[in-house]
């Protein structure tokens, strides 16, 4: 054949060649579609992709950019290419970039590698293809592992599975290697359909997302704008069977103490299969010593603050378990019931001379998982051993038991079916059995969300029953609707909330108040392509009007609009939120005695936000917002300052300093044994936070991470005044001499070293330090009030943990090789 015939006949095979993607690889419904080839060989993952199976396999390409030019073309090209064994999916990626010496790597902590300054790629995989349910696998350019699972719009970012990825540069680019276990993923023996595919990449000296299928901003979702993926079949489910068995050692110094008691512990962690899509997680005698301290708050509200739950048996794939908001996780090894011993208790010589502030759990166990057809089925048990407070006779020395909170078992069971259009619909049941202390809560709920078929119009609802059985057998209840248009460039909504007066989640879940009746509207509208000087607009209006529900008197309501935008050339952010109550607020919270209130001015309120591009060395977040009452002098101001500081790509620090000072706020100070008289005080509250964070990474897999936090807040009391019928606040009482004056200081410092030495394995060394004092003598001066802290006691703990995680492939692989 004549040599000038080549290339066009070349040409013609790239062009008809089956197995390369174009634009005309799509499903009847406008998807695109990628086929995994199976292969044989064995696939070794070092970022190279030279193996023969690679050479044979169908490209996904002409990706699309969604942020910042949503449609348009992406910078560079992108090219994927999926296989398949027995055992595992391999993606392989070749990311082409004109000058890979200005390709962004920094390195970082495992699962935030796509907020590093750093490239990344990530696959998200739906075996269920049903638009919701999705897991994402993502690697930064500097080798940094992500995982995460979606369900719908909620991203649970403490799911952590056993994956291997390898990444190098190139003199074109990058490429990305990885292998997925089917181990990993869930799915059902029906797997002769597609499941859903996608593919992400982020060029971040540009901050540009793209993905393989397109992506359109104005509908709300990335989970349900996904391709497909065609030739995953006669795969078995893999047996699902990991063991992580830990040993921690700690030396712990009280203030009570002059010198560090040691401690060992030892435990547990299971995952079973119990089918090709149920899992069983099963942790004995945990140990949750280094996870990092709560950013605790001198709460002087009436309602309980909500920490988030940082420990990891209770953060990773527990997005089933919050269906229906009334699990809250923390309720578990919480505060004991009795913790505060009444006075009557105690015998005239006796002192508490050791009070814990957590029920010991002894063990937790979650089954999970969801059919082929779409029903989510979850369980929870945990059980938590009896709590005793130690109480010291002064004169005899002698020392009795005192139980404040027995054996407690906790149970949640949730069904949650999968609708058509990314809908769903789910039956949660929360139950709390004491049954030495014959008490037991249970509490019933129910959610669903339907969308119509193109994602534009949404219907929420949410719907409770709670039981508390104490021998008054207490009912309560709880409603939420709305409607809304959640996508296109004019977004609405619609909504109510009732919760009635004994309407109680809160032995296993959190509710801040209830007796409440909530109403909102608001309309929006939305700029998704860049257009001037802006990238994107977003703003809203809403109005609420509250009541409580009984008696149906009015409470509070409010006016607020609020804007946000990025600035299209630095990538500056600003976000401006002004609020305004047009009546007086009437609450009935801060008394503290049923039927009683105190009005409120009504106030205008105003908060500007900003912050710098984070691509750069030093960025700043920045805000201000300040408050002003009607009457009764009350105002309000908070300023807060963060550099963001990357040293280097192993070193990121963060520093953040926030002031708050409130001026004639009205707080609660006491009430009379027959609740007739109610004391409130006129009081100036100041909080003060200083947050450093550092964090120096030796590679993608060990770091060192220091966290400081300085948190001081103090009440300074102008008047005090008795509570009126009508809720105004009497004269000043000139004979009112109980000071209710605070100053609160809490200083933490976590320090921690970490090494992922093998999938879901690690080494930790944690150092901490806690310093809490309170106290009435009030100091606005800081460098008195500092030097007051470094001279009270501490608490300090130094803890070692090795946990190893044991994969029942890799154990019999490594046993057949024996």
């Amino acid at each position: 054949m004549p040599k000038y015939f080549s290339l066009p006949l070349l040409f013609l095979i790239f062009y008809h060649n089956p197995l390369i993607s174009n634009d005309n690889n799509r499903l009847p419904n406008g998807r695109r579609l990628i086929e995994a080839k199976k292969i044989d060989e064995q696939i070794i993952i070092d970022g190279r992709l030279n193996e023969v199976a690679w050479d044979g396999a169908m490209v996904a390409n002409s990706f699309t950019q969604f942020e910042p030019y949503n449609g348009s073309q992406p910078t560079f090209n992108t090219e994927v290419k999926v296989l398949f064994d027995d055992n595992a999916i391999y993606v392989g990626a070749t990311l082409y970039d004109d000058d890979p010496g200005k390709i962004f790597r920094e390195l970082g902590q495992r699962d935030n590698s796509d907020m590093l300054k750093a490239d990344a790629f990530s696959v998200l995989i739906s075996p269920y293809n049903d638009g919701i349910n999705y897991f994402e696998f993502l690697v930064s350019a500097s080798g940094v592992q992500t995982d995460m699972r979606y369900t719908g719009t909620t991203t649970d970012r403490s799911w952590n599975d056993a994956w291997h990825s390898k990444v190098l540069i190139t003199e074109f680019g990058w490429v990305v290697e990885m292998k997925i276990p089917f181990s990993a993923l869930r799915f059902s023996k029906r797997t002769v359909e597609n499941w859903g595919i996608n593919f992400r990449r982020l060029i971040k000296r540009y901050n540009e997302w793209s993905s393989w299928n397109p992506m359109d901003n104005s509908i709300l979702g990335i989970v349900n704008q996904s391709g497909e993926l065609a030739g995953i079949r006669d795969i078995v489910p893999p047996v699902r069977l990991s063991f992580s068995p830990y040993i921690a050692t700690y030396l712990n110094k009280f203030p009570d103490s002059k010198s560090f008691s040691p401690q060992i512990n030892g435990g547990l962690d299971l995952k079973y299969g119990i089918s090709e899509s149920f899992t069983l997680d099963v942790t004995l005698i945990p140990d949750f010593g280094q996870v990092k301290s709560d950013e605790k708050i001198l709460n002087i509200s009436p309602y309980e603050v909500q920490y988030e739950e940082q420990r990891p048996f209770f953060t990773e794939g527990m997005d089933l378990f919050m269906k229906g908001g009334i699990f809250y996780s923390r309720r578990v090894g919480s505060l004991p019931k009795g913790y505060m011993i009444p006075l009557d208790e105690l015998n005239e010589n006796e002192i508490v001379t050791e009070n814990p502030l957590e029920n010991k759990m002894i063990n937790a166990t979650k089954l999970s998982g969801r059919t082929g057809k779409g029903l989510g089925i979850g369980l929870f048990n945990a059980m938590t051993s009896n709590t005793h407070a130690t109480i010291r006779d002064t004169i005899s020395n002698s020392e009795r038991q005192y139980l404040t909170q027995a054996f407690t078992n906790y149970n949640v069971i949730v069904f949650d079916q999968t609708l058509r259009n990314n809908s769903f619909v789910s039956l949660v049941n929360t139950n709390l059995i004491t049954p030495n202390q014959q008490y037991m809560a249970n509490v019933t709920a129910t959610e669903f969300v339907l969308n119509n078929k193109s994602y534009s119009h949404a219907l929420y609802g949410n719907g409770a029953v709670s039981q508390i059985d104490n021998n008054t057998g207490r009912y309560g209840y709880k409603h939420f609707l709305s409607f809304a248009k959640v996508s296109g460039n004019l977004l609405y909504s619609v909504s109510s909330n009732t919760e009635s007066k004994n309407y109680n989640p809160n032995d296993m879940g959190y509710l801040k108040k209830h007796n409440v009746v909530n109403n909102e509207c608001g309309i929006g509208y939305r700029v998704y392509k860049p257009f001037w000087r802006l990238l994107n607009l977003n703003t809203w209006l809403g109005l609420s009007y509250n009541t409580l529900h009984d008696p149906r008197v009015y409470t509070s309501s409010s006016l607020h609009f609020n804007l946000m935008t990025t600035f299209a050339k630095r990538f500056h952010f600003v976000l401006m939120d002004l609020m305004v109550d047009p009546a007086e607020m009437h609450d009935f919270d801060e008394p503290r005695v049923d039927g009683r209130m105190v009005i409120r001015p009504r106030k205008f309120s105003g908060n500007l936000v900003s912050s710098t591009d984070y691509r750069r060395t030093l960025a700043f977040d920045t805000g201000i917002g300040y408050t002003i009452g009607e009457k009764m002098g009350y105002s309000g101001i908070q300023i807060n300052f963060s550099p963001r500081v990357r040293v280097s790509n192993n070193m990121f620090l963060v520093y953040l300093v926030v002031k708050e000072s409130i001026h004639n706020d009205i707080g609660y100070v006491s009430h009379s044994t027959d609740n007739l008289t109610v004391y409130m005080g006129m009081r100036d509250v100041s909080t003060l936070t200083n947050t450093l964070s550092l964090l120096y990474s030796f590679n993608e897999k060990s770091f060192i991470n220091l966290s400081g936090r300085h948190y001081w807040r103090w009440v300074d009391y102008n008047s005090y005044h008795q509570l009126n019928d009508d809720g105004t606040l009497s004269a000043p009482l000139t004979n009112y001499t109980n000071s209710r004056d605070i100053n609160y200081n809490l200083f933490n410092i976590d320090l921690t070293y970490q090494w992922n030495f093998a999938p879901n394995s690690m080494l930790s060394i944690v150092w901490k330090n806690a310093i809490e004092a309170f106290n009435t003598n009030v100091r606005s001066n800081f460098h008195d009030n500092w030097k007051n802290i470094l001279e009270s006691d501490a608490v300090n703990s130094i803890s070692f943990k090795i946990l190893y995680y044991l994969d029942y492939h890799t154990v019999m692989k490594s046993r057949k090789k024996a």
